[in-house]
């Protein structure tokens, strides 16, 4: 992502936390980033589709620091504490984003909720990929249940925070969430009783969205050489890009479906989502 694209985005948080969403103009995001209105066109079709970006920056620059400190650690527990205490920083660096949240009840386009719902599935397979590292498949049952409860203890805490403007150091808040995790699991195993929610009533989560699929494609092409991993990303940001326009160019969606069927490793999926779009 080039900077100027980069700023768009980071200013344009700021402004929806401080003024709301619907209450911030284009004109507006534009002048705080020292752009043309015509500029800001240049990099973004609507201010949805900047909206729509703007969650998928935020979502890409968090997974991208919590995949670095899986490689640096051993430790599953130790990889937990770290990943959330990553987590609380980043967010310290982009409060915006959950003020944002808080702030506005954002009614918005089909492919706005599928980013949502993609975004979603990606956090709870995450989370439930660290759970069962620590605790091992004796929890698998109960996954469900505990991934709700540690998201909403990391979610309140971030919800204070945000409100109430405390400084507090994030390895403390990290340690404290993964020590009342391993009160709450241990619980959970001891008492046996039947979950509350099963991976079958997310039902959302086996809808296959657009945005899905381009996630899934993603994870797939981290199996390519570095080359051509890097041809599938450039080819992906392009046709992403372009479906969040209003009006999409059928052309370009065309030639970048063309381009990413040529993989093998990728083309079952590319082909799902060529029906999709």
């Amino acid at each position: 992502m080039d900077e100027k694209k980069k700023q768009l985005i980071e200013v344009s948080l700021k402004l929806f936390s401080e003024k709301g969403f619907h209450s911030t103009s284009i004109q507006e995001i534009a002048d705080k980033s020292h752009v043309s209105k015509g500029a800001f066109y240049l990099h973004f079709d609507s201010k949805d589709s900047l909206l729509i970006e703007a969650y998928q920056y935020y979502a890409d620059t968090v997974l991208e620091n919590l995949n670095n400190i899986e490689q640096s650690t051993n430790s599953a527990s130790e990889q937990l504490a770290k990943q959330l205490a990553a987590f609380l920083r980043l967010f310290k660096e982009h409060k915006e984003y959950l003020v944002m949240q808080l702030r506005d009840n954002i009614h918005q386009s089909d492919k706005f909720e599928e980013l949502i719902i993609s975004l979603h599935k990606q956090s709870f397979e995450w989370m439930s990929h660290r759970l069962i590292d620590i605790y091992g498949e004796k929890l698998r049952p109960y996954i469900v249940d505990v991934v709700i409860q540690i998201e909403g203890l990391l979610g309140g805490y971030l919800k204070w925070i945000a409100i109430h403007d405390i400084s507090v150091e994030s390895n403390k808040i990290a340690t404290y969430i993964v020590e009342k995790l391993d009160v709450l699991v241990t619980s959970i195993l001891t008492e046996a009783s039947p979950p509350l929610f099963q991976h079958d009533d997310l039902t959302r989560f086996n809808e296959n969205h657009a945005q899905t699929l381009f996630q899934q494609i993603k994870q797939q092409a981290k199996n390519l050489e570095r080359g051509e991993r890097e041809q599938v990303a450039e080819a992906l940001h392009v046709l992403e890009e372009e479906w969040q326009k209003k009006e999409p160019k059928k052309i370009i969606i065309q030639s970048m479906m063309e381009h990413l069927e040529a993989y093998p490793t990728i083309e079952q999926t590319v082909q799902a989502l060529k029906r999709k779009l």
